[in-house]
């Protein structure tokens, strides 16, 4: 009996195990298909906002504009460091109960790049861009702490601006992340992509920018083994995805302030593992405020809502959340 006894409370502390590390498993897959990864940051694709937007006076012999936060010839550099601090509604993505589990979040990121030349092409204006990025993501509320990780981040493009305002570009991006409590790569993906921007002048103080770009996410993540829905078996490249997605941003500038608004929507499908035959819609709106406090450095309040709508699976990966904080930044170039 003692024996029959013994193997019971084993099975079940076996079993609790396994729940606990499948539960926790999809906590962080939650978490990872939650998170935003930009392809490239503003400064490869002239996007910027304010004092930094590229302006119709820095043009080249060929009529094109000339992104002005470059120099005329040779490798312009830059790099910058940007911490936030930040309250998000829905952590861990999800529909089920914990998307009440909110938390503060407190992200550190240092980053660097450089425009390697300026080439005058015969209507437009050629720059190759590299460039990388580390980020520490720390949850500081809500007893998420087991979920902090470390981000990395590098890309390579190629940006032909044009005399019309627009800029077209071709580049691939990586990205991986890594638990900083277990110090396993938990993600990784390789991003390539092609995008087009049309920034303009709306009036004296407002600047309008549209960027549309369609790229495909080759992705792989850690996996459950063993589990399946219907015909479907997990998979390890099961989040990659094609993404096709469009933005429209206006700055205003008001006083000091650069203020932001802007909308984004992506669609994206899926073919591998238990999501083949996944597809999803998102949205997210956004609210910035960026106040100068040095020529290179800039205080920041900013609100954003994302929602996902999700089909083609007996699994619900529909989510909403918000993020609501502040950030300080620093760029310098050289």
């Amino acid at each position: 009996m003692k024996n029959q006894a013994y193997l019971t409370l084993s099975l079940t502390f076996l079993s609790s195990i396994c729940s606990s590390f499948a539960q926790t498993g999809k906590e962080v897959r939650n978490r990872i298909e939650g998170t935003d990864r930009p392809s490239v940051p503003n400064q490869a694709t002239g996007a910027q906002s304010g004092n930094e937007n590229t302006s119709a006076e820095a043009t080249s012999d060929t009529g094109a504009q000339r992104p002005i936060q470059l120099k005329k010839k040779g490798v312009s550099s830059y790099f910058g460091y940007d911490s936030k601090y930040f309250y998000r509604s829905n952590p861990l993505a999800t529909d089920g109960p914990l998307k009440q589990q909110a938390t503060g979040m407190w992200t550190n990121t240092f980053f660097a790049g450089a425009g390697l030349g300026v080439f005058d092409a015969e209507n437009s204006v050629i720059t190759p861009y590299i460039g990388a990025s580390w980020t520490i993501n720390d949850y500081i509320e809500g007893g998420l702490d087991k979920f902090n990780y470390n981000s990395t981040g590098a890309y390579a493009l190629l940006l032909a601006q044009f005399g019309n305002g627009w800029s077209v570009r071709a580049g691939v991006s990586y990205s991986s992340d890594s638990s900083s409590e277990n110090d396993t790569e938990d993600y990784k993906e390789y991003h390539p992509n092609i995008g087009v921007l049309k920034s303009y002048s709306v009036n004296e103080s407002t600047t309008a920018i549209f960027d549309a770009s369609i790229g495909m996410h080759n992705a792989e993540s850690f996996v459950i083994t063993g589990l399946t829905d219907g015909s479907k078996t997990a998979s390890e490249k099961e989040l990659s995805n094609i993404e096709y997605a469009a933005s429209y941003a206006l700055n205003y500038n008001v006083g000091n302030f650069v203020i932001t608004p802007k909308y984004r929507i992506s669609y994206r499908t899926y073919d591998e593992g238990l999501n083949d035959g996944r597809d999803d819609f998102s949205q997210d709106a956004s609210l910035k405020f960026d106040y100068p406090i040095a020529e290179s450095l800039k205080l920041s309040f900013f609100y954003s809502y994302s929602k996902r709508n999700s089909d083609g699976t007996t699994l619900n990966y529909d989510y909403k959340s918000y993020d609501a904080g502040f950030g300080l930044g620093l760029n310098a170039r050289f």
